[in-house]
């Protein structure tokens, strides 16, 4: 069963990575969100929708462990973390935990 805890926080993403030959698309590749840095894996999606009158960006991503839902808001140029589905299942079956590494670790 699925765990999802809603966040809509603030976040950094400090990475980012392009898809696309003829007009790429930017992606975020690596995001600092409670002292920790979550690196994406390069399979996310992506579409726009709006909020009122302003354009966000909507971003499903994954880091192999957890599914994490962000935000990009084209008219303050913040990015938000909406969600976080902590649990997936290996091939085992076995439920597995987000994995984080501390921006500390890193340094």
């Amino acid at each position: 069963m699925d765990c999802v805890n809603s966040v809509n926080q603030l976040v950094n993403v400090v990475a980012y990575y392009f898809r696309g030959l003829t007009q790429p698309e930017c992606y975020p590749k690596r995001m600092e969100y409670n002292n920790q840095i979550v690196t994406f894996d390069e399979t996310g999606s992506r579409r726009t929708s709006l909020k009122g009158r302003r354009l966000v960006h909507v971003f499903d991503m994954t880091d192999g462990q957890a599914d994490y839902r962000l935000e990009f808001n084209a008219e303050t140029l913040s990015w938000a973390l909406v969600s976080i589905n902590s649990s997936r299942s290996d091939s085992a079956g076995i439920t597995a935990k987000v994995r984080l590494a501390t921006v500390n670790s890193l340094a």
